[in-house]
C-alpha cells in the first residue's frame, strides 16, 4: 500500500471531540445498544454539539403508526422512510410545512405521519415525518434530491431523511438525552454512529447524502463524495477508495478527488469506513457482543487502528456483516 503523510489527529481527543461507533455482532436491534453508546458519551464528558445516527427504530415506529390510526406493519417495509426536519422558530411553520408536503408529493412520496414539537434543545421546531415512496425507482437518489429541495427553504435544516437510518442531533448531549424518542423502551438499533464535538475541535461533522454521517479531521468536501455516490453510482466504499487512495482509483479507472484527511469516519446506508491518520486517533474494541470504533479506548481490550489502513463494514439486507481491513478494502 502506498505511504501517506498525515497531520497529527490526537489533539482532537485532548480538545474534547468524541467519535463512537458500535455494531452488534448478531445485528439485532436493542435499546441496550443505544443506551450503552449514549452512556459512554456521557462518561467521556461530551459537552458540545451531539449527533447520533441509528437504524430506523421500527418497533417504535410501529407504535407511532398504530397510535395515528395507520397500519403498524408499514414500519417493517424496507422502503419505509423517516424524516427529521428542523424548522426555524421564526418561520411561518404552517406555510413551511405546506411547502415541504408539496415537495414530498412532487418527489413521489406518500406522507403517512407527521408531528411537530420544539426540538429537544429548543433551538427549532422538530418536524418528524414518515412516508412511503409511490415507487422505489432510484429511491436513494430521490431522497437526496428531496433533501436538497427542502433545504432551499431558508428556514429548514434536514437532520436526516432516509429509509435505513435516522439522525438525532442537538446542541449538547444533555439536550439530546431529553428527546422523547431517546427515552422510549422501543428506541433500538443494531448499529450506531455518534459524534460530539468540543471547543476548538479539529473534527468536523457533516450529513452525508440524506441520512449518512461524515466526520473528518482535515479539509475535504462532502460534496465531492456525494458526487461520486449520486452522479456516478458508487457505493460509500468505492467513493472513499476513489477519493483518497490514488493507486486504488487508478486500478479501477476511477477519479481521485483529494487528499485523505488526518482522520476519517463515514456511515452511509449499509456501509461504513474509518481511517486513522496517526496511531491512537481511532481505537477498535472487539468484545463478546459488539464492536466499537472510537476516538478513545472503549473498554480494556481496545487496539489502535493502524495509521492509513482503512477499516470498513458492510451490512447486508439479510443481516450478515462483513469487515474489511487494509488491502482487502482497497481491492
Amino acid at each position: 500500500m502506498e505511504q501517506r503523510t498525515y497531520r497529527s489527529a490526537n489533539e482532537a481527543n485532548q480538545r474534547g471531540a468524541i467519535l463512537l461507533a458500535a455494531m452488534e455482532k448478531r445485528n439485532i436491534p436493542t435499546n441496550e445498544h443505544v443506551q450503552t453508546v449514549l452512556q459512554a458519551l456521557a462518561q467521556w464528558g461530551a459537552k458540545g454539539n451531539a449527533a447520533i445516527q441509528l437504524d430506523i427504530p421500527r418497533k417504535l415506529w410501529m407504535e407511532k403508526l398504530a397510535n395515528a390510526g395507520q397500519n403498524p406493519e408499514i414500519a417493517t417495509n424496507s422502503y419505509f422512510t423517516v424524516g427529521h426536519i428542523h424548522v426555524a422558530p421564526s418561520a411561518d411553520a404552517e406555510r413551511v410545512r405546506a411547502h415541504l408536503r408539496q415537495l414530498c408529493k412532487q418527489f413521489g412520496f406518500i406522507l403517512l405521519f407527521e408531528t411537530i414539537r420544539p426540538s429537544s434543545d429548543e433551538s427549532a421546531l422538530f418536524w418528524q415525518i414518515a412516508m412511503l415512496p409511490g415507487d422505489v425507482f432510484s429511491l436513494s437518489d430521490r431522497l437526496f434530491r428531496l433533501t436538497a429541495a427542502m433545504e432551499r427553504e431558508p428556514h429548514v435544516r434536514v437532520a436526516s431523511l432516509g429509509h435505513t437510518h435516522v439522525i438525532y442531533q442537538a446542541y449538547t448531549l444533555a439536550d439530546l438525552l431529553r428527546e422523547p424518542d431517546v427515552s422510549h423502551p422501543f428506541f433500538a438499533s443494531a448499529a450506531s454512529f455518534a459524534y460530539a464535538n468540543g471547543a476548538e475541535s479539529f473534527f468536523c461533522h457533516q450529513r452525508l447524502g440524506s441520512a449518512g454521517m461524515l466526520v473528518h479531521c482535515g479539509e475535504m468536501s462532502v460534496g465531492a463524495v456525494e458526487t461520486l455516490i449520486y452522479d456516478h453510482g458508487y457505493s460509500l466504499l468505492e467513493a472513499a477508495g476513489a477519493a483518497f487512495w490514488p493507486d486504488a482509483a487508478k486500478r479501477h479507472s476511477l477519479p481521485s478527488i483529494g487528499q485523505l484527511p488526518a482522520c476519517l469516519a463515514a456511515s452511509f446506508e449499509q456501509e461504513a469506513v474509518w481511517v486513522a491518520g496517526t496511531a491512537g486517533a481511532l481505537w477498535k474494541t472487539d468484545d463478546s457482543s459488539r464492536v466499537f470504533i472510537a476516538s478513545r479506548p472503549q473498554g480494556g481490550h481496545a487496539e489502535p487502528l493502524a495509521p492509513g489502513q482503512p477499516l470498513a463494514l458492510i451490512r447486508s439486507t439479510t443481516g450478515r456483516t462483513q469487515w474489511l481491513n487494509g488491502d482487502h478494502f482497497l481491492q
